[in-house]
């Protein structure tokens, strides 16, 4: 087996492309490295982060839209020449979307990166303090009310402008690799103030996901997990 990806036993950035291997019928191994062991294995990796994938010949690739755009070399099917433009510029948004909730998470784990708990406002916003939680919760729900339905809104219309039921027509690509999971997250109910039922509000998008979830190959993908 010549591809390797390893990351966290976590959907996190490699779920899009862990989909998207399983899309392209790829064969890979898929490494799921222990959190008390990343320590040690930090400095083995070109960034310091997770994932990578080692490939044919040993070479790594270290950024997960990398891997995707080599995964769209070996299954040229999720990135049909005809359709790159507009699966890049969907992977693009999706990434905005990522980036306007990554607030909502980075701020619970790593508050001072935001500058709290450290300038003379923010002195008591100490990590899992009641100040800096209410903080978060309302982040969250801001997010709720403005982002999400801004951005269900943009794959709603790219979805109807393909003729769906996928961001760029009748069959998935690298972009639904991408936004599936996103999607997902905000229903599992594991995220403090985002309901499961966030995604009722926007019939488009829960019938997109269904859609996603019933392939063949993301079903096998679910299977093998258990």
């Amino acid at each position: 087996m010549d591809i390797v990806l390893k990351y966290f036993p976590i959907m996190g950035a490699a779920e899009r492309v862990r989909l998207a291997l399983w899309l392209g019928e790829i064969e890979f191994e898929d490494v799921r490295i222990p959190p008390v062991d990343w320590p040690e294995l930090k400095g083995q990796t070109p960034f310091g982060q997770l994932p990578i994938m080692s490939i044919e010949g040993g070479a790594y690739i270290a950024q997960s839209n990398a891997m995707l755009q080599y995964i769209g070399t070996l299954a040229p099917k999720l990135c049909p020449a005809d359709q790159f433009l507009k699966v890049q510029e969907a992977i693009g948004l999706v990434d905005d979307f990522e980036r306007a909730f990554r607030p909502c998470v980075g701020l619970a784990l790593e508050p001072e990166k935001y500058g709290y708990g450290i300038t003379p406002a923010t002195v008591s916003f100490t990590k899992g303090s009641s100040e800096l939680l209410e903080t978060i919760k309302a982040l969250r729900e801001t997010f709720l009310v403005n982002e999400m339905p801004k951005y269900c809104g943009f794959f709603s219309d790219l979805i109807e402008s393909s003729g769906g039921p996928f961001l760029c027509g009748a069959e998935p690509t690298l972009a639904d690799c991408c936004l599936a999971p996103v999607l997902e997250r905000y229903t599992l109910g594991y995220i403090d103030h985002v309901p499961m039922e966030s995604l009722d509000a926007y019939p488009t998008m829960k019938l997109y996901l269904e859609f996603f979830k019933a392939l063949p190959q993301v079903v096998a993908y679910e299977q093998s997990k258990s």
